[in-house]
Formats: C-alpha cells, structure tokens, sequence
C-alpha cells in the first residue's frame, strides 16, 4: 500500500514539474498589423516599409529569409530587385511571438487584426513551423505566423495599366503546358 501512495506522489510531482514551463509562456492574445501597399522602389530588406506591427505581442522575424518575401505575378521571387509602382506581386510576412509569448497552433479570424493599404488582398494567414539556424550554427525549431497577400504596388493611372500588361506578359511567358 505505501509503494502506490509513493508512485502516486511521485507521479503528480513530476506531472508538476513537466507543467511549470508549459504554463511559463502565455498566449499572444490579439495580434495588429498594418500592410502598406506604398512600396516602389523599395526592397525586401526594408521590412519596415511592408508591414507595421501594432501590437506588442509579436514582432518581424529574422529567421530563414527574412520577414518580407515577395514574387512576381509569374511566381518569381524578387530577390535584390526593388518592387516597380503598378505591378502585382505576392507578398510573404513572416511574424514570430515576443519573448515570453507563445504563438497558438491554430489561428482564428478573431485573434488577428490586419490594416491593408489600398490594393492588398489576403488571401492565407497561418502558424506555420519551420527549422532555422541560429547565430551558432545549431538548428532549432521556429513557430511563425506567416501572412500571404497579393499587393498591387502603388501607382499612377499609367504605371497601373503599364504593370497591368508587363505581368499579363509575365504570365503568358511563364504558362506552360508541360
């Protein structure tokens, strides 16, 4: 009788000791942000002009490549190139939780809070988990919230009809029936 009150007492112990850190990050509640459509001439490094984070429970993340990817209207990333005013692109944000916030599995509409500039249509958002490297080289897992939207750049009427054929021919060059 007392080796099962002891295995009993050991039992909850450890099922404490397992909770404590689970229990140490909370939620990141609601989460804002703010996508700008005014991006010409701008590059993906300059995440600061693509989005604006408004609340305090998450910031842009540094992992893999970077916080703002974003491909042309054919699917090409556009890597060292600065974004032209009338052309269509997909846009990919990468958001990561704040020190001592944990990021849920799933996102609801209501946990998340998106300010689009003019011509912005999301079409995805999602946590998603990924490998990345450190500083040291090691490789551990990251838990992002990555937002994917279709910004058409802001332009003026002709830049707007000049980007709207330029991505037209993108894609016609890019179609393939193989």
């Amino acid at each position: 009788m007392k080796r099962k009150i002891i295995s009993v007492v050991l039992a909850l112990c450890m099922l404490g000791v397992f909770m404590l850190p689970a229990a140490a990050a909370e939620s990141v509640g609601t989460v804002k942000v703010a996508l700008s459509s005014d991006v010409a001439g701008r590059k993906e490094e300059e995440s600061q002009a693509f989005i604006t984070v408004l609340s305090g429970n998450v910031r842009c993340s540094d992992h893999n490549a970077g916080p703002v990817s974003a491909s042309d209207y054919a699917g090409t990333p556009v890597i060292e190139e600065p974004l032209v005013a009338g052309r269509t692109y997909y846009v990919s944000y990468l958001l990561e939780a704040t020190d001592g916030c944990m990021l849920p599995d799933r996102i609801e509409d209501c946990d998340l809070e998106i300010e689009c500039g003019k011509n912005i249509e999301v079409f995805s958002k999602q946590i998603v988990v990924s490998h990345a490297k450190t500083e040291n080289g090691m490789v551990e897992d990251f838990r992002g919230l990555r937002i994917q939207a279709r910004v058409l750049v802001d332009g003026n009427f002709l830049q707007r009809i000049i980007g709207l054929f330029h991505d037209i021919i993108l894609k016609i060059r890019a179609w393939s029936l193989y």
